[in-house]
């Protein structure tokens, strides 16, 4: 089965210009054939510039500004550009090959994170725009049994929507929840934050074994230096030789 990547794109300076560029040099480095789609977030213009003749990049301008995380979602299941997507950041850096077409599984995060009912009231007013809401509401406020602490009642948050999902399980959540009705909801971080709880509780939803896998590299709070590492302690990593992990994140005052 086919599979390629899909990057969501934000740039407001000359240094945020740089994350999608280093981006996709680093996954020509490991996968110099596959598709790579780039999905760009009401950038400013001004600043954004592709540092290379890039082949087999396609960029998207969407037509939904600051709905980020889930942009990759409504395109996707939208266009079939590959069966298997593979969904990051442009501030996530590949630094090893992942052998992803060996994976027969239909949805995995790359990094997770215990459900939290962060700003619960804001996720049951998202939720409401999903079809077959009426379960995600009671599973986000915490039903009887998982206040009694059954663990089949849990489930994580996929952190910023980034995972490896396969097109055929990605269609099947929009025909049952209507997922790309979000765009409606969703408009700011906050919102975003609460997609990142939404997306992950349907997953475990369809997926039931997922509860048991969880994601590819861990809890996110795990991660080298796990919501302060910015770009130029990255940088400095960088040239030193000195990158811990495979997919690297950096946070950014976007």
């Amino acid at each position: 089965m086919t599979f390629g990547f899909i990057i969501t794109r934000h740039v407001n300076s000359e240094q945020t210009n740089k994350y999608w560029n280093h981006n996709v040099k680093l996954i020509r480095t490991y996968y110099p054939f596959k598709k790579i789609v780039i999905i760009d977030d009401n950038s400013n213009y001004e600043y954004v510039k592709s540092e290379f003749d890039y082949k087999n990049v396609e960029i998207i301008q969407s037509e939904y500004p600051g709905r980020g995380e889930l942009l990759p979602y409504v395109y996707y299941v939208r266009n079939k550009w590959f069966d298997n997507a593979v969904i990051i950041h442009d501030s996530a850096f590949l630094h090893k090959r992942i052998p992803f077409e060996k994976i027969k599984i239909p949805v995995l995060p790359f990094w997770h994170h215990p459900y939290d009912k962060e700003n619960l009231n804001n996720l049951l007013r998202i939720s409401a725009y999903l079809k077959n809401g009426a379960f995600i509401r009671q599973r986000l406020s915490g039903s009887e049994i998982n206040i009694l602490g059954m663990n089949e009642q849990k489930f994580n948050l996929c952190f910023g929507g980034q995972c490896f999902i396969n097109h055929s399980f990605l269609s099947n959540l929009e025909r049952k929840y209507n997922i790309t009705n979000l765009v409606n909801a969703i408009t700011c971080r906050t919102d975003r934050c609460g997609f990142e709880r939404i997306i992950g509780l349907l997953f475990n939803n369809e997926f039931k074994n997922l509860s048991k896998i969880k994601s590819f590299y861990g809890d996110i709070r795990k991660h080298h230096q796990s919501f302060l590492y910015n770009y130029d302690n990255y940088l400095k990593d960088f040239r030193n030789n000195n990158i811990c992990g495979t997919l690297v994140k950096v946070w950014t005052g976007r």
